[in-house]
């Protein structure tokens, strides 16, 4: 849940509230719902998400070919599920 609140919620929702923050000191909270530009934040949001989701496919994750692992029991220990490197190499 925190993964997906890190790399999709927060950075779509950034742009709201800096523009909400920024719109709230420059007005001293004056209403200004009817004058926020909803397409261009959404735009920014969305263009912010696909960027951080870029981001960890090229920066996170595995080496190609690796062996997954699941997890199982040793010695009354359940050890995790791992990605392991392959045997042979290719």
């Amino acid at each position: 849940m925190a993964r997906i609140l890190l790399e999709i919620v927060l950075p779509f929702l950034a742009p709201f509230a800096l523009f909400y923050a920024y719109r709230l000191l420059v007005t001293r909270g004056q209403r200004f719902l009817a004058s926020t530009p909803w397409f261009q934040l959404t735009v920014v949001g969305l263009i912010l998400v696909c960027a951080s989701l870029a981001s960890l496919a090229f920066i996170g994750g595995q080496m190609p070919r690796g062996v997954y692992v699941p997890p199982h029991v040793e010695n009354g220990r359940v050890v995790p599920g791992a990605m392991r490197p392959p045997t042979d190499p290719h």
